[in-house]
């Protein structure tokens, strides 16, 4: 498969869309605790990995990587006579950090009946000379961290703004690449769970909804050629999927870290660009009867006749050596056996013709099984476990379920000609 002369631009602009995301969602009151691994014992000097660092320092790697993705784009600067968005985003940021630092220390002081030298003082909200946020909540003082927050959130939607503006002026690959990003990203970054409505952006129902999962899809379609030929297929169909979960109060109840865990896939498969069949599990194909079944309803013909002239054959063989046995029957499987293989033989060169439609079900079968291997969900709370032997398991219905899912989505791999 060739790869397009700017997959470097349109990486970076899905990276770009993924950390502008992120960024909003590491700063938020209510932030998702992302990443939860810890390294053990007191504080030292043993080196983390990336999901063993604290969330103050996911928070300030995130904005650095933001800082360099605007940067290689040309999008950081909003113009000849103002400075960086990217820069004034971690100002505020250090400013909102350092407002609930003080918010904290003062509740702490306040409990112990003690003043906190600097309290309430308010925090300057950007550098010199970069854009400012105008806005502020109702009622709160300057170094409030409400008003810190209100201002930061005023920086992004600012900083998205100006993003959606400049790329629309270049290449439509990399403007939707960039919201491809943002789009995989805001389910677990921008998500209250505790939400149930379908009116806040921050709301399953919107963030997994009909319109924004249906847009997903057509995203990563228009993008499949930078994408191994099964991932953009596979993203639509798994976030078909979490439709279903997000509308789903009892399914989505736990879901929260499931999420996180499908938010990581999401991010190998289109910035890192795994393979996505590299996470189906060995032999699930064997195992998944109905995706047999799917193939045996369009090879019927070759099969059964397969069939019944290797059986008519076989009674050829041994009724030769029988000399009780009417020439006349010997004769007949003998015509039996060359009939159906020929018929069979027949039937497959005809078959031949339509190797583009074969060759579409096998991706349609084996999209459904990436799909579903690709997904992160709880167990669905609507399959009662059965213990019964012989009857399909809890996870084998739900796998059934999942496909059936998965099948919504609105795209389907590219046919080799």
């Amino acid at each position: 498969m060739t790869i397009p002369d700017d997959a470097d631009r349109v990486l970076t602009a899905i990276r770009l869309g993924w950390f502008i995301a992120e960024v909003r969602g590491r700063n938020r009151p209510d932030a998702p605790p992302g990443a939860t691994d810890r390294l053990p014992g007191p504080p030292g000097h043993a080196l983390p990995l990336h999901v063993e660092q604290t969330p103050t320092e996911l928070r300030i790697a995130a904005q650095g990587v933001l800082a360099a993705m605007a940067r290689n784009l040309g999008v950081d600067g909003a113009g000849a006579n103002q400075g960086s968005y990217t820069a004034a985003i971690e100002a505020q940021a250090e400013a909102l950090a350092k407002a609930r630092a003080g918010s904290a220390a003062a509740l702490v002081a306040a409990a112990d009946g003690e003043p906190v030298p600097g309290a309430g003082v308010a925090v300057p909200s950007a550098t010199a000379g970069v854009p400012r946020a105008t806005a502020g909540v109702v009622g709160a003082a300057p170094g409030h961290p409400d008003a810190q927050w209100d201002a930061l959130q005023e920086l992004i939607f600012k900083f998205d703004e100006h993003i959606q503006d400049a790329l629309a002026l270049g290449a439509d690959t990399v403007a939707n690449a960039y919201q491809l990003g943002r789009a995989l990203a805001e389910p677990y970054w921008a998500l209250n769970p505790a939400l149930d409505t379908d009116q806040s952006p921050a709301a399953w129902q919107f963030l997994l909804g009909s319109g924004r999962c249906g847009e997903i899809g057509r995203l990563a379609g228009r993008l499949g050629a930078y994408l191994h030929p099964y991932t953009a297929a596979a993203i639509a169909g798994s976030v078909q999927i979490w439709k279903h979960v997000a509308a789903d109060k009892a399914w989505r109840s736990n879901a929260d870290g499931y999420l996180y865990r499908q938010m990581r896939t999401w991010y190998e498969l289109v910035v890192m660009r795994q393979d996505p069949t590299t996470l189906v599990k060995p032999y699930a194909l064997t195992r998944n009867y109905r995706m047999i079944m799917r193939a045996l309803r369009i090879f019927w013909p070759e099969v059964l006749g397969i069939v019944v002239a290797a059986g008519a054959l076989s009674g050829f063989v041994v009724l030769l050596g029988e000399n009780k046995v009417n020439s006349v029957l010997n004769s007949a499987l003998g015509l039996v056996a060359i009939a159906g293989f020929t018929t069979a033989g027949f039937l497959a060169k005809l078959k031949n013709q339509a190797q583009a439609m074969v060759t579409r079900l096998r991706q349609d079968v084996y999209t459904d099984l990436v799909a579903v291997a690709i997904t992160t969900v709880p167990d669905m709370p609507s399959l009662p476990v059965t213990r019964v032997p012989l009857l399909p398991s809890k996870r084998t219905r739900q796998n059934a379920q999942l496909v059936r899912m998965a099948r919504e989505r609105g795209i389907t791999p590219v046919t080799p000609n």
